[in-house]
């Protein structure tokens, strides 16, 4: 039998669930002024008296005077429990529900106790950052120097630094955590004599925090020579790195502000963003971007995603395969569920620290602006490859950028950008839309983990923006040899 969801989760749900969407998969809604009205679900009328209030999620029909929040409009129309329907919404916004007393689930007393572990660890860090005076501290802090984050950059941020040597597991053991809590939350490991030891060693440390500002992991950059450059944080109970973004808790209010959500790829590029004034930017944690991540910018970003990519060959083959987020929300068919995701590439194969320190924020905050919708970007990337002058680069240029609106071929967009295609490549509009309608949509798998969208015969994930900084978490190593 299930336990009690927890407050946290709870909010969770309610957060990650729009109203006006929710009800605008029933029936048809529409704005006047600020708030929706709608005929009302729960009983036949022509006029509509159903209103929604899309800054209170709350809703009331004057017509036979129910009213509520997103759980109880479900309550009413499906016939659900409370519970029910939190789990209902919950897995319609692929968030994992944990009962507390439920089998297999995480007590919230437990999670708060792992998250106490991440406190304090990241307290350690930082206290090893700006006061340790060994070497190995001081090459830390002249590695941060040297990015542009010296100053009072490493106490906006937490930043730290991992010394090693058991000295972690030492100072939480004083504070009353057991090895248990210290494996789980991640911060310790056990070797193959069962002696615990510290998982992060000689490195800057970026604690990870959770939409509410909440510390629950950990993203180390070594210092000097080592492999992996960058080691994150595995899963934990309470760190899920395709629910996580680094910097959204710095960057929630500059995206409800602005409307825009800038994704990069990297700790410090998040970072020196921000201290430019630009602080509406996050990056993924050693993991694709997931359709979950963009659900999540989507809440606070209600305008558009930009993804900001790198202009090195990796950042290349990121932008190539974030065509694989192209599907029927990108279309004006979506309505109110359409999300507005936009892509451009930096130029002279700059990242974005290096662009922002070379030319500015304004340089780059008129590139953002500048971003081109992902179809037309993708479309543009695929004619630019071929050889427009020749009739055979022309040909090829067709199929392949034709193929970027397979997976929307239905569309009326996708008729539009067909015939810009056709004209570009001087072909028949008829033959090109032809074409097009014969296209076989990309099959897509069904998402799970970490839920980035994948093609027929493509490997797992090849639909996914893959992460250049940081790196991907190994299964061991990282702690003090």
């Amino acid at each position: 039998m299930a336990g009690t969801i927890s407050e946290e989760d709870i909010q969770k749900v309610r957060e990650a669930s729009d109203l006006v969407a929710i009800i605008g998969e029933r029936t048809p809604v529409k704005q006047r002024g600020r708030d929706f009205w709608c005929c009302c679900p729960l009983h036949n009328e022509k006029t509509p008296s159903f209103k929604i209030d899309p800054v209170l999620q709350l809703w009331h029909c004057f017509g036979c005077n129910e009213g509520g929040d997103v759980f109880g409009f479900l309550m009413k129309t499906e016939d659900l429990s409370f519970p029910e329907a939190v789990r209902k919404l919950a897995e319609r916004a692929h968030i994992d529900i944990a009962d507390t007393g439920g089998r297999g689930g995480v007590p919230s007393s437990k999670k708060a106790r792992l998250k106490a572990v991440c406190e304090a660890t990241a307290a350690f860090y930082h206290t090893q950052l700006m006061r340790n005076p060994d070497a190995d501290a001081a090459a830390a802090r002249s590695y941060l120097a040297g990015r542009g984050l010296g100053g009072d950059v490493p106490r906006r941020w937490r930043l730290g630094f991992a010394p090693g040597r058991g000295q972690l597991v030492r100072h939480l053991s004083a504070q009353g955590f057991s090895a248990e809590e210290m494996v789980e939350a991640n911060v310790a490991m056990k070797d193959r004599g069962g002696k615990l030891r510290d998982r992060f060693f000689n490195r800057v440390m970026f604690p990870i925090g959770d939409a509410q500002g909440e510390c629950i992991a950990f993203g180390g950059r070594v210092i000097g020579k080592g492999e992996p450059k960058y080691l994150n944080s595995q899963e934990t109970p309470v760190f899920h790195k395709s629910q996580v973004l680094y910097g959204l808790d710095h960057a929630k209010a500059a995206m409800a502000a602005t409307g825009v959500a800038v994704v990069v790829e990297g700790y410090t590029d998040v970072i020196a963003l921000h201290e430019a004034g630009i602080g509406n930017a996050v990056a993924t944690l050693g993991t694709a971007l997931t359709m979950r991540h963009i659900r999540l910018l989507a809440r606070h970003a209600q305008h558009k995603i930009v993804y900001l990519f790198d202009g090195d060959e990796a950042g290349q083959r990121a932008a190539d395969r974030a065509l694989g987020f192209i599907d029927d929300s990108m279309t004006p068919e979506a309505g109110r569920a359409k999300v507005e995701l936009a892509a451009v590439t930096l130029p002279d194969n700059l990242d974005p620290a290096e662009f922002v320190g070379a030319r500015g924020a304004d340089a780059l905050r008129e590139l953002i602006a500048r971003a081109q919708p992902l179809l037309k970007y993708g479309i543009e990337r695929r004619l630019a490859a071929h050889d427009l002058g020749s009739a055979e680069g022309r040909s090829r240029a067709l199929v392949d950028a034709l193929a970027v609106l397979a997976p929307i071929k239905d569309s009326l967009l996708a008729k539009d950008y067909a015939v810009q295609i056709a004209s570009r490549c001087r072909a028949r509009e008829e033959d090109v839309l032809e074409q097009l309608a014969r296209l076989e949509p990309p099959r897509r798998a069904a998402e799970a983990g970490d839920g980035g969208p994948g093609r027929a015969g493509a490997p797992a994930g090849d639909g996914r923006l893959p992460a250049a900084d940081p790196g991907a978490a190994p299964a061991t190593g990282g702690g003090a040899p």
